[in-house]
């Protein structure tokens, strides 16, 4: 008995030694396998590691020393002499590729397990599949396809707490392919502090399709289509609307210089946000009664008149300092919708907006409105508006009104933008799928009072003379 407990303990000890003995090989076989992997992916510092290898095993250790002492003052030199060169080749794949090891591949299985984004099938686990990392100096983008069975729901409701665990500023997730994903890390905020209004130059060419307004969140301008466009920007008080109006009228000012955009300016709250600049609007009223009356009634007219001169002709009409783009500019639209006391003014009002905003783009009119409450009790006509910017706003519900669900679902939270950022908001433009956050330009009353002064319309403009009669249009009387 005592003989054969003996065997069993020393086959026993015999596995366990083999099983040991297996593993040390295996590992050190995936070692080897990782190291060759690294050389290929990294021939700059591999070729001089096995320079000095092959030196120290055919001469001795005194010449493979020597050799990567050689070869490291080598790279020390090309580093001091061209850095940039050295970044580029050396120092920035190096580095990329650790950071995407120890900020994602490493710990990529726990949290997709940790945050409920795996699936158990049998006696496995299903892991979302990375694809490709790329590593940005402040955005990270990992494209990856998912688990058979998820949506991007499923990744979207995890947002917040994926951001948490990759220590993100923002993360947004959207949908590249039916089953594939690209998340975007991003860990610095470029629109987390003011961006000074660059002051145009009287001699700007300005694409009115391409005005910019400010920048986006990947640091590049952001600009805003005008002409065959109507904007509604909807936002909390303090949200930075009069920015964005202000960043607009400034983008404009060359082509209102020039007499090929005329602004017609309508701030029924006495005039307050947009009276310092009526120097170079074209037609200003500043209540909601009989001169916002005639200014709709007046554009309207213009629009019937130019429709008819152009059909036939052309599908979008082309400004010319003869023939102008009008830009009707709004400060509260909700004030001349829901809040005018008179009923029969109020009807109307809502019906010559509804004639311009129905008709008025095609032939060069396009109207900018801005809004605090975009429910459709306040405005009924928000759905003629192609592009939508949405700043803070107060309610859960104010973003999926102003940019629709599926805006919210990929990321835009104007309800989560904090007070402190004024001009911080989300765009969005018809015909595309995906939300952009944006900041306006930080318009100063120095900036208003140079605009004034500069880009007075020409006289030959603003007094009516070059402007076509067929038009019946404002000709450039501040009211």
């Amino acid at each position: 008995m005592s003989y054969s407990s003996n065997t069993k303990n020393g086959s026993g000890s015999e596995r366990s030694n083999d099983e040991w003995i297996v593993e040390l090989i295996w590992a050190m076989f995936k070692a080897t396998g990782y190291l060759l992997w690294l050389a290929i992916l990294f021939p700059a510092v591999s070729v001089p590691a096995v320079i000095s290898l092959v030196m120290m095993l055919r001469y001795g250790i005194g010449a493979g020393m020597l050799t990567a002492i050689g070869l490291g003052a080598g790279y020390g030199a090309w580093a001091a002499l061209d850095t940039q060169s050295f970044e580029h080749w050396i120092a920035r794949p190096v580095r990329q590729r650790f950071q995407m090891w120890w900020r994602y591949t490493r710990t990529w299985e726990q949290v997709c397990a940790l945050h409920g984004l795996t699936a158990r099938h049998q006696d496995r686990t299903l892991t979302p599949v990375v694809r490709s990392i790329w590593i940005g100096k402040h955005t990270d983008v990992i494209d990856l396809r998912v688990v058979t069975g998820q949506s991007v729901d499923d990744w979207h409701k995890r947002i917040r707490e994926l951001a948490a665990a990759w220590r993100a500023d923002r993360l947004i997730i959207r949908p590249t392919a039916p089953g594939e994903l690209r998340i975007t890390i991003t860990r610095y905020d470029f629109l987390a502090q003011p961006i000074r209004l660059p002051r145009p130059a009287a001699s700007t060419n300005v694409n009115l399709s391409a005005v910019p307004v400010g920048i986006t969140d990947t640091h590049q301008w952001w600009r805003v289509p005008v002409l065959g466009h109507h904007l509604l920007i909807a936002g909390a008080t303090g949200a930075g609307k009069g920015s964005v109006l202000w960043s607009l009228i400034a983008g404009l000012a060359p082509c209102v210089k020039t007499g090929q955009v005329r602004l017609c300016v309508i701030d029924p709250k006495g005039g307050m946000e947009l009276g310092p600049g009526a120097g170079i609007f074209s037609a200003f009223s500043h209540d909601a009664k009989d001169t916002t009356l005639d200014l709709l009634r007046t554009l309207v007219t213009a629009m019937h008149a130019r429709a008819n001169r152009l059909r036939g002709h052309t599908r979008l009409h082309t400004p010319t300092p003869s023939e102008p783009l009008y830009v009707l500019i709004i400060d509260e639209i909700a004030a001349l919708t829901a809040y005018v006391p008179d009923r029969k003014i109020r009807t109307e009002i809502e019906h010559l907006l509804g004639l311009l905003l129905s008709q008025g783009r095609a032939v060069g009119i396009s109207v900018v409105a801005a809004i605090q409450d975009p429910s459709k009790d306040t405005l009924p006509v928000r759905q003629l508006f192609t592009v939508r910017i949405g700043l803070r706003l107060t309610e859960t519900s104010q973003t999926a009104m102003v940019l629709g669900q599926s805006a919210r679902d990929a990321g835009a939270e104007c309800d989560l933008i904090a007070d402190t950022t004024p001009g911080v908001g989300y765009v969005m433009i018809d015909g595309t799928a995906q939300p952009q956050r944006i900041r306006a330009f930080h318009v100063t009353d120095a900036d208003i009072t140079d605009l004034a002064t500069r880009f007075t319309p020409l006289r030959s403009y603003s007094n009516g003379n070059a402007h076509n009669t067929n038009d019946a249009g404002p000709d450039g009387g501040n009211r």
